[in-house]
């Protein structure tokens, strides 16, 4: 039997539309999708949700499996700008995903998948690390191999030394940072070391020192332990077309998304293109104003002129 990559997404009731944009690109470009849970903190009756639920097992013939957790858990953990309590769910994934999935693809909702995943499933989360031991007598130094695994694969978020230094002074030691939006998750050895738990509690401890939300206190707990996942795996951050490579998850970070008006991110066409196969095909987006729509069209010379 082929393997079966299963997927994980978070999200409260704001997201539902870009959750359904997001999981319908999944489902067109990757044919070995195995279950796909959504863990979320929405009202069991809300139509979006349910329109969205409908949509996926009607038109892909796949069950969207929910799972609900109460954001109460979480109140007391930092949240900034366009962040919901949502983005710390993913630390209780081990506890919430049913223990028969050993390892699951978590994906950030403010994102779309162009191409096969089927690399992914390649992966495996056994390294080995060379462990070096000197004696005292300086006679029978003793190298030897040993099989560790990693906690997760993600993408290098390319944090300088400066940025880091806020970790560092929290006992970080790493000199590489992730991105948290897309992690392929070794979700047996999180429970086998129980994980929850210690993410839990770095969150509560760090809590004060925390910029980035649950992605600081996952770097910081799986510091050293975790493996690089291809950039084209979560290309984030990007501000202009690369026709020489073929991303396979395109990741709208920051406050400004392709589904407002005024967005400019290179492949924000991606979103609008699988948004018009989902319910939501008819989405206006908040920020259409007529006074938006001529700031758009105004030459930047003109602009540039008016300024000055």
């Amino acid at each position: 039997m082929q393997k079966k990559l299963d997927v994980v997404f978070t999200i409260d009731e704001n997201y539902i539309q870009h959750f359904c944009v997001a999981c319908t690109s999944l489902l067109e470009n990757s044919q070995n999708i195995g279950r796909v849970f959504l863990i979320q903190d929405i009202e069991q009756d809300n139509k979006n949700l349910q329109i969205t639920i409908d949509y996926f097992r009607q038109k892909y013939n796949k069950e969207i499996e929910k799972l609900s957790l109460d954001s109460k858990v979480l109140e007391n953990f930092k949240i900034t700008h366009h962040i919901s309590k949502a983005t710390y769910f993913r630390l209780l994934l081990s506890e919430i995903l049913p223990k028969d999935i050993d390892s699951v693809l978590f994906l950030d909702s403010d994102i779309v998948v162009n191409g096969s995943l089927d690399d992914i499933m390649k992966l495996d989360f056994l390294r080995e690390d060379n462990i070096h031991i000197a004696y005292q007598d300086g006679l029978n130094d003793t190298t030897y191999s040993s099989k560790c695994e990693y906690y997760i694969f993600a993408v290098y978020h390319k944090y300088d030394e400066n940025e880091l230094l806020r970790l560092r002074e929290i006992g970080f030691k790493g000199d590489k940072y992730f991105n948290a939006g897309i992690m392929y998750i070794n979700l047996k050895k999180w429970r086998n070391d129980n994980i929850a738990k210690v993410l839990i509690d770095n969150a509560t401890k760090y809590n004060e020192h925390l910029v980035w939300w649950d992605q600081d206190v996952l770097n910081i707990t799986f510091d050293k332990e975790w493996g690089e996942l291809d950039f084209k795996f979560n290309a984030f951050g990007l501000d202009k077309k690369n026709d020489t490579q073929v991303f396979r998850i395109i990741h709208y970070t920051g406050s400004s998304k392709p589904w407002h008006f005024r967005n400019n991110h290179p492949y924000k066409h991606l979103y609008w293109k699988y948004l018009k196969k989902t319910p939501f095909k008819r989405y206006i987006p908040e920020d259409l104003t007529v006074i938006n729509v001529i700031k758009w069209i105004i030459p930047k010379s003109i602009k540039e002129f008016i300024k000055a």
